[in-house]
């Protein structure tokens, strides 16, 4: 009776704010998904502009919206993760932590990969070629490519279905580019087919060998790092 009263104290943008968070893990929104405009989702939800307005601020509060002016509103990157909840800021040694994160992707993200085999739809599998022709030409021009890389290992993580590593993978690999000092270590021309290969074996849905090509990529990242040291 309590959780019905808290419930029914909430404001009509909070409210709101719950409805609009439902709607986007109902309708598996991705990292970067724009949303309806104000108007479409006001008559979604049958509330005013204004309380749509208030609802998003409140979940742009939460990491769960990015607003840009102009733009319109967006499922943030962060996927409602605080900056730093793990405490990573506090660890002195961020060669170490670097290292660490990467070893935390080694045993994470092949069996990701797997997963992505397994669940991701054709217009996933368009996406993650996309990305890697993009990758391409941001390499082939000689521009840093590392967040279209992590672009690509996000929406990989995404076609999983797994609502943890959905979360987890893009707070990772955004702690790893802050504090990875030895990131400029990596091989662009290596990345690039190394990609296509993952991104082949999760549209021909065959899991072993997506698997595979994950850990084939991430162990040569290390390698790479670790022979240039």
């Amino acid at each position: 009776m309590k959780e019905i009263n808290t419930v029914n104290q909430k404001s009509l943008p909070e409210r709101t704010a719950d409805a609009i968070a439902a709607m986007l893990h109902m309708e598996n929104y991705k990292a970067g998904a724009k949303l309806p405009n104000e108007i479409q989702m006001a008559q979604r939800f049958e509330v005013s502009r204004s309380t749509i307005r208030l609802a998003e601020r409140l979940l742009a509060d939460r990491d769960i919206l990015d607003i840009q002016r102009g733009a319109g509103t967006f499922v943030s990157h962060k996927l409602g993760v605080s900056d730093d909840p793990l405490g990573f800021s506090l660890i002195y040694d961020k060669q170490k932590l670097a290292r660490d994160l990467l070893e935390l992707r080694i045993m994470i993200e092949p069996n990701a990969a797997a997963l992505a085999a397994q669940n991701a739809t054709r217009r996933d599998h368009e996406l993650l070629f996309t990305l890697c022709d993009e990758l391409d030409a941001i390499v082939r021009s000689g521009k840093n490519y590392i967040k279209k890389d992590m672009e690509f290992h996000q929406a990989v993580a995404n076609c999983s279905g797994n609502t943890a590593v959905h979360n987890l993978i893009p707070y990772i690999h955004q702690m790893q580019a802050l504090y990875d000092s030895v990131s400029g270590t990596r091989r662009p021309k290596e990345t690039v087919p190394e990609h296509r290969e993952i991104a082949f074996a999760i549209s021909e849905h065959r899991g072993i060998d997506a698997r595979n090509a994950m850990e084939y990529h991430l162990l040569s990242i290390r390698k790479r790092i670790l022979k240039d040291k």
